[in-house]
Protein backbone atom coordinates (compact mmCIF):
# COMPACT_ATOMS: atom_id res chain seq x y z
CA UNK A 1 0.00 0.00 0.00
CA UNK A 2 1.46 3.34 -1.11
CA UNK A 3 0.89 6.47 0.98
CA UNK A 4 -0.36 9.06 -1.50
CA UNK A 5 -1.12 11.70 1.11
CA UNK A 6 2.53 12.13 2.09
CA UNK A 7 3.79 12.58 -1.47
CA UNK A 8 5.59 15.83 -2.32
CA UNK A 9 3.48 15.95 -5.49
CA UNK A 10 0.54 17.09 -3.37
CA UNK A 11 2.14 20.55 -3.39
CA UNK A 12 2.32 20.72 -7.19
CA UNK A 13 0.56 23.41 -9.19
CA UNK A 14 -0.39 22.70 -12.82
CA UNK A 15 2.85 24.36 -13.88
CA UNK A 16 4.70 21.87 -11.66
CA UNK A 17 2.71 18.99 -13.09
CA UNK A 18 3.55 20.08 -16.60
CA UNK A 19 7.26 20.02 -15.76
CA UNK A 20 6.84 16.62 -14.09
CA UNK A 21 5.17 15.06 -17.13
CA UNK A 22 7.82 16.46 -19.47
CA UNK A 23 10.59 15.04 -17.29
CA UNK A 24 8.81 11.68 -17.00
CA UNK A 25 8.29 11.33 -20.75
CA UNK A 26 11.20 8.92 -21.36
CA UNK A 27 10.00 5.63 -22.78
CA UNK A 28 10.66 2.38 -20.98
CA UNK A 29 13.20 -0.05 -22.43
CA UNK A 30 11.75 -3.50 -21.77
CA UNK A 31 14.38 -6.19 -21.02
CA UNK A 32 13.09 -9.06 -23.16
CA UNK A 33 16.42 -10.90 -23.25
CA UNK A 34 16.11 -14.43 -21.82
CA UNK A 35 12.54 -13.68 -20.71
CA UNK A 36 10.57 -16.92 -20.58
CA UNK A 37 6.97 -17.60 -19.63
CA UNK A 38 5.63 -21.10 -19.13
CA UNK A 39 2.39 -22.07 -20.86
CA UNK A 40 0.67 -21.98 -17.49
CA UNK A 41 1.92 -18.44 -16.86
CA UNK A 42 0.75 -17.31 -20.31
CA UNK A 43 -2.76 -18.61 -19.64
CA UNK A 44 -2.67 -16.92 -16.24
CA UNK A 45 -1.62 -13.38 -17.17
CA UNK A 46 -2.48 -12.62 -20.79
CA UNK A 47 -6.30 -12.56 -20.52
CA UNK A 48 -6.13 -9.72 -17.98
CA UNK A 49 -3.14 -8.01 -19.61
CA UNK A 50 -5.18 -7.84 -22.81
CA UNK A 51 -8.00 -6.08 -20.98
CA UNK A 52 -5.74 -3.51 -19.35
CA UNK A 53 -3.90 -2.94 -22.62
CA UNK A 54 -7.16 -1.77 -24.17
CA UNK A 55 -8.11 0.25 -21.11
CA UNK A 56 -4.83 2.20 -21.13
CA UNK A 57 -5.28 3.39 -24.72
CA UNK A 58 -7.36 6.43 -25.69
CA UNK A 59 -7.24 9.21 -28.27
CA UNK A 60 -8.56 11.49 -25.51
CA UNK A 61 -10.70 13.69 -27.79
CA UNK A 62 -13.51 14.21 -25.28
CA UNK A 63 -11.09 14.63 -22.38
CA UNK A 64 -9.06 17.24 -24.28
CA UNK A 65 -12.16 19.29 -25.07
CA UNK A 66 -13.40 19.15 -21.48
CA UNK A 67 -9.92 20.00 -20.20
CA UNK A 68 -9.64 22.99 -22.53
CA UNK A 69 -12.95 24.38 -21.26
CA UNK A 70 -11.86 23.86 -17.66
CA UNK A 71 -8.51 25.55 -18.33
CA UNK A 72 -10.24 28.60 -19.77
CA UNK A 73 -12.83 28.81 -16.99
CA UNK A 74 -10.28 28.50 -14.18
CA UNK A 75 -7.49 30.37 -15.99
CA UNK A 76 -5.19 27.38 -15.55
CA UNK A 77 -3.67 27.29 -19.02
CA UNK A 78 -0.99 24.79 -17.96
CA UNK A 79 -3.74 22.21 -17.50
CA UNK A 80 -4.16 21.91 -21.28
CA UNK A 81 -0.60 20.69 -21.67
CA UNK A 82 -0.83 18.50 -18.56
CA UNK A 83 -3.77 16.58 -19.99
CA UNK A 84 -2.03 16.02 -23.28
CA UNK A 85 1.06 14.70 -21.50
CA UNK A 86 -1.17 12.51 -19.32
CA UNK A 87 -2.89 10.99 -22.38
CA UNK A 88 0.49 10.38 -23.98
CA UNK A 89 1.66 8.60 -20.83
CA UNK A 90 -1.45 6.40 -20.73
CA UNK A 91 -0.95 5.46 -24.38
CA UNK A 92 2.68 4.62 -23.61
CA UNK A 93 1.38 2.18 -20.97
CA UNK A 94 -0.81 0.55 -23.59
CA UNK A 95 2.23 0.34 -25.85
CA UNK A 96 4.34 -1.40 -23.19
CA UNK A 97 1.67 -4.04 -22.67
CA UNK A 98 1.21 -4.50 -26.42
CA UNK A 99 4.97 -4.97 -26.85
CA UNK A 100 4.86 -7.66 -24.19
CA UNK A 101 1.92 -9.35 -25.90
CA UNK A 102 3.64 -9.10 -29.30
CA UNK A 103 6.78 -10.68 -27.88
CA UNK A 104 4.75 -13.77 -26.98
CA UNK A 105 2.59 -13.59 -30.14
CA UNK A 106 -0.60 -12.84 -28.23
CA UNK A 107 -3.32 -11.02 -30.14
CA UNK A 108 -4.61 -7.67 -28.91
CA UNK A 109 -8.12 -7.83 -27.47
CA UNK A 110 -10.93 -5.79 -28.94
CA UNK A 111 -14.31 -4.73 -27.54
CA UNK A 112 -13.49 -5.22 -23.85
CA UNK A 113 -16.92 -4.75 -22.24
CA UNK A 114 -15.77 -3.04 -19.01
CA UNK A 115 -13.58 -0.65 -20.97
CA UNK A 116 -16.47 0.25 -23.31
CA UNK A 117 -18.75 0.97 -20.35
CA UNK A 118 -16.12 3.21 -18.72
CA UNK A 119 -15.57 5.17 -21.92
CA UNK A 120 -19.28 5.82 -22.35
CA UNK A 121 -19.81 6.85 -18.72
CA UNK A 122 -16.87 9.25 -18.86
CA UNK A 123 -18.58 11.19 -21.63
CA UNK A 124 -21.97 11.55 -19.95
CA UNK A 125 -21.38 14.78 -18.04
CA UNK A 126 -18.37 17.09 -17.82
CA UNK A 127 -14.77 17.02 -16.71
CA UNK A 128 -15.54 16.20 -13.07
CA UNK A 129 -17.35 13.01 -14.05
CA UNK A 130 -14.57 12.03 -16.44
CA UNK A 131 -11.85 12.60 -13.86
CA UNK A 132 -13.74 10.56 -11.23
CA UNK A 133 -13.95 7.69 -13.71
CA UNK A 134 -10.25 8.04 -14.51
CA UNK A 135 -9.22 7.98 -10.85
CA UNK A 136 -11.34 4.88 -10.28
CA UNK A 137 -9.66 3.08 -13.17
CA UNK A 138 -6.20 4.20 -12.04
CA UNK A 139 -6.76 2.91 -8.51
CA UNK A 140 -7.89 -0.44 -9.88
CA UNK A 141 -4.78 -0.48 -12.07
CA UNK A 142 -2.58 0.26 -9.06
CA UNK A 143 -3.87 -2.84 -7.28
CA UNK A 144 -3.69 -4.93 -10.46
CA UNK A 145 -0.08 -4.12 -11.37
CA UNK A 146 0.93 -4.61 -7.74
CA UNK A 147 -0.40 -8.18 -7.93
CA UNK A 148 0.69 -8.85 -11.52
CA UNK A 149 4.36 -8.13 -10.82
CA UNK A 150 4.40 -11.09 -8.41
CA UNK A 151 2.40 -13.48 -10.58
CA UNK A 152 5.38 -14.67 -12.68
CA UNK A 153 9.17 -14.61 -12.62
CA UNK A 154 9.27 -12.59 -15.85
CA UNK A 155 11.80 -9.77 -15.46
CA UNK A 156 10.28 -7.95 -18.44
CA UNK A 157 6.79 -8.05 -16.95
CA UNK A 158 8.01 -6.93 -13.54
CA UNK A 159 9.84 -4.01 -15.18
CA UNK A 160 6.64 -2.95 -16.95
CA UNK A 161 4.59 -3.26 -13.75
CA UNK A 162 7.06 -1.17 -11.76
CA UNK A 163 6.85 1.62 -14.35
CA UNK A 164 3.06 1.39 -14.32
CA UNK A 165 2.94 1.62 -10.53
CA UNK A 166 5.22 4.66 -10.54
CA UNK A 167 3.05 6.45 -13.11
CA UNK A 168 -0.34 5.46 -11.72
CA UNK A 169 0.54 6.87 -8.30
CA UNK A 170 1.28 10.26 -9.85
CA UNK A 171 -1.86 10.05 -11.99
CA UNK A 172 -4.09 9.52 -8.95
CA UNK A 173 -2.55 12.50 -7.17
CA UNK A 174 -2.79 14.62 -10.32
CA UNK A 175 -6.47 13.77 -10.88
CA UNK A 176 -7.25 14.31 -7.18
CA UNK A 177 -5.77 17.79 -7.48
CA UNK A 178 -8.09 18.52 -10.39
CA UNK A 179 -11.09 17.30 -8.40
CA UNK A 180 -10.19 19.80 -5.67
CA UNK A 181 -11.15 22.58 -8.10
CA UNK A 182 -14.81 21.53 -8.07
CA UNK A 183 -17.41 22.30 -5.43
CA UNK A 184 -17.39 19.74 -2.66
CA UNK A 185 -20.80 18.07 -2.40
CA UNK A 186 -21.40 15.42 0.23
CA UNK A 187 -22.96 12.91 -2.18
CA UNK A 188 -19.93 12.85 -4.50
CA UNK A 189 -17.98 10.81 -1.96
CA UNK A 190 -20.70 8.15 -1.83
CA UNK A 191 -20.95 8.05 -5.60
CA UNK A 192 -17.21 7.44 -5.78
CA UNK A 193 -17.41 4.65 -3.20
CA UNK A 194 -20.29 2.95 -5.03
CA UNK A 195 -18.49 3.26 -8.36
CA UNK A 196 -15.35 1.76 -6.85
CA UNK A 197 -17.24 -1.17 -5.36
CA UNK A 198 -19.00 -1.95 -8.65
CA UNK A 199 -15.79 -1.64 -10.66
CA UNK A 200 -13.90 -3.80 -8.17
CA UNK A 201 -16.47 -6.58 -8.49
CA UNK A 202 -16.36 -6.43 -12.30
CA UNK A 203 -12.54 -6.44 -12.35
CA UNK A 204 -12.34 -9.31 -9.87
CA UNK A 205 -14.64 -11.45 -11.99
CA UNK A 206 -12.49 -11.02 -15.09
CA UNK A 207 -9.00 -10.88 -13.51
CA UNK A 208 -9.31 -12.92 -10.30
CA UNK A 209 -6.86 -15.64 -11.42
CA UNK A 210 -3.94 -13.20 -11.22
CA UNK A 211 -4.92 -12.02 -7.75
CA UNK A 212 -5.57 -15.52 -6.44
CA UNK A 213 -2.19 -16.65 -7.77
CA UNK A 214 -0.42 -14.24 -5.41
CA UNK A 215 -2.69 -14.82 -2.42
CA UNK A 216 -5.10 -11.90 -2.80
CA UNK A 217 -8.70 -12.49 -1.77
CA UNK A 218 -11.56 -10.34 -3.03
CA UNK A 219 -11.77 -8.81 0.43
CA UNK A 220 -8.12 -7.71 0.23
CA UNK A 221 -8.57 -6.41 -3.33
CA UNK A 222 -11.64 -4.35 -2.43
CA UNK A 223 -10.08 -3.05 0.78
CA UNK A 224 -6.96 -2.01 -1.12
CA UNK A 225 -9.02 -0.11 -3.68
CA UNK A 226 -11.16 1.62 -1.07
CA UNK A 227 -8.13 2.69 0.97
CA UNK A 228 -6.62 4.32 -2.11
CA UNK A 229 -9.98 5.91 -2.86
CA UNK A 230 -10.19 7.39 0.63
CA UNK A 231 -6.74 8.88 0.13
CA UNK A 232 -7.86 10.42 -3.15
CA UNK A 233 -11.03 11.79 -1.53
CA UNK A 234 -8.99 13.23 1.31
CA UNK A 235 -6.64 14.97 -1.13
CA UNK A 236 -9.44 16.41 -3.25
CA UNK A 237 -11.50 17.60 -0.28
CA UNK A 238 -8.68 18.96 1.88
CA UNK A 239 -7.39 21.11 -0.98
CA UNK A 240 -10.82 22.14 -2.20
CA UNK A 241 -10.87 25.67 -3.53
CA UNK A 242 -14.52 26.12 -2.60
Amino acid sequence: MFNLVQSKMNYFSYADWNRYFVKNAHFLVIPFENDILTEREKKLVFPSIGQFQQGEYSDGKHLKKAADRFAEETKNKDYKNCIRWFIREENAHSGYLKSYMDHYHVRVKKNVILDRIFRKLRKLVGLQCEVIMLVTAEIIALSYYDALQDATKSHALRTICQRMLHDEISHIIFQSYTLSHFKHRFYIRWIRVLLMEITSVATWISCRKVFLEVGWTFKKFLRNNLLYLYQSVRLSESRSLW
